[in-house]
């Protein structure tokens, strides 16, 4: 299966489940008091942070490691499910025997059966994760799409149910669990006849020098956690659980901008090692075109998210209106981090990652605790850019200290241009601000058009000849 098709299975998956998401949100912050939907984002962000713990880093593992044999490649997804299973398995146990003691030391009041539920939910998508990067890795992206899309639609429809039948909270913990929990099973079926090599034949296949690099990530993890959802912490034990309610939506709308970006990501990520090692002047130039792509994204979503926002939502949950354009601000900043940092990926075993993800989450960390009690919400905002800014300044200048890449900065400056145009039109809410946006977006569209001319005419010619072809 080709690139396009891949990308065309991914898009079709995520955006359909990001739409489900946004459609699930109306609904839920109407038969959701405040207080509760703002548990329930506390919820989400515990679940953020153990599943970078539960998954162990594996998912970079499998897409970083090069192997001539396919065998032992398909050794490597087996001992991954295996480890992330086991480790899953205890997380649960361990959970559900001393849920009084964590939830202790939340900032907010929990219900226990929530926390076991998420628990369960957390173990299983853990293990679901590696799986659904086996059917990226080779490239099962029709398969990928089916179980993705049959998760998302059944979690959104037992949510609903539940939702409207009054359990609230822990409905949405059950509707989490039991689909995550079919669509495993389903999943391990699919990819079961093909992962049948035993451990007389391959032996185990995670050495000592792989898990040096996983606990890199895992660490690495854990700081990027604190410089995109500590702040929910800050504002749930300064400002109750309304305000981070209030902060949680408006963040929703600027992750769906990031998901309008996730298809071309998820074939990036999982190919880009690949790519840098058969051409460097191709990964280059896919690279520069992925960015691109992802600052048009955020541009289209600066002038249709706000407006989105005042539609769907109730009242009660519309806050300032340079919330959300900033949250955005923040998505493009961390899209030139993560696609601008393959040399500290594939240098030292990942460690200089951690060491940028450290500096940045301490520098975060410290600046929620300054300005989140004196500012609120613009506090942490003012805290993620900063730690944000920061750290992709590092990841650039040092990635390409350890993997010098002929990137242009020239070639990039008319796209950012255009975008910081639209940016502040959204921040300053001139007369007929709108009308100048659409005018710096269509400028935007024409800048990349006449630089990929060729290669959108290339595709255009291929898809007319297929279709010529029957």
């Amino acid at each position: 299966m080709n690139g396009l098709k891949q990308i065309a299975y991914f898009g079709l998956s995520t955006l359909l489940l990001k739409g489900l998401g946004f459609a699930l949100l109306p609904i839920s912050t109407r038969l959701l008091s405040q207080a509760q939907f703002g548990e329930l984002n506390f919820l989400v962000s515990i679940s953020a942070i153990m599943s970078l713990l539960l998954c162990l880093g594996l998912p970079e593992l499998l897409f970083k490691q090069q192997m001539k044999n396919a065998v032992y490649k398909q050794a490597l997804f087996r001992d991954a499910i295996i480890l992330c299973s086991v480790l899953s398995a205890l997380f649960v146990v361990i959970m559900v025997l001393f849920t009084s003691s964590f939830s202790v030391l939340l900032p907010i009041s929990i219900n226990k059966l929530d926390l076991q539920l998420l628990a369960v939910n957390l173990a299983f998508s853990a293990v679901l994760t590696i799986v659904f990067c086996f059917l990226r890795y080779y490239e099962m992206a029709k398969q990928f799409c089916f179980l993705a899309i049959l998760q998302g639609v059944g979690q959104t429809l037992l949510t609903i149910i539940l939702l409207y039948l009054g359990y609230g909270v822990t409905g949405v913990m059950v509707s989490g669990a039991v689909s995550s929990f079919i669509v495993l099973m389903i999943s391990l079926c699919v990819i079961g006849r093909t992962i049948t090599i035993s451990f007389n034949y391959v032996p185990w296949n995670i050495s000592y020098k792989n898990s040096l690099f996983l606990l890199s990530i895992i660490a690495s993890s854990l700081f990027v956690y604190a410089n995109n959802g500590a702040e929910n912490w800050f504002i749930a034990a300064s400002v109750g659980k309304e305000k981070l309610a209030q902060y949680y939506v408006a963040m929703q709308f600027a992750v769906m901008t990031s998901f309008t970006f996730e298809p071309i990501r998820m074939w990036w990520f999982s190919r880009r090692f690949n790519e840098l090692t058969s051409c460097r002047t191709r990964y280059v130039s896919l690279c520069e075109l992925s960015l691109e792509i992802a600052i048009a994204l955020c541009a289209v979503m600066l002038i249709v998210a706000p407006h989105l926002f005042i539609l769907v939502l109730p009242q009660g949950y519309l806050l300032n209106s340079w919330l959300l354009p900033s949250l955005i601000f923040i998505v493009v900043l961390r899209h030139h981090s993560d696609l601008l940092n393959i040399g500290c990926y594939i240098h030292f075993n990942a460690l200089f990652v951690t060491i940028i993800n450290a500096v940045s989450a301490a520098c975060v960390l410290i600046a929620l605790g300054i300005l989140v009690p004196k500012w609120g919400v613009l506090g942490a905002v003012v805290s993620l850019v900063f730690a944000q800014t920061l750290k992709t300044v590092l990841f650039v200048v040092v990635s390409q200290k350890l993997e010098n890449l002929a990137f242009s900065i020239q070639r990039l400056v008319p796209s950012w241009l255009c975008f910081i145009s639209v940016f502040a039109l959204s921040v300053s809410e001139i007369i007929h601000y709108v009308i100048w946006q659409i005018a710096a977006l269509v400028c935007l569209i024409g800048v990349l058009f006449n630089k990929y001319q060729n290669r959108i005419m290339a595709i255009l010619n291929q898809y007319v000849t297929r279709k010529a072809h029957g």
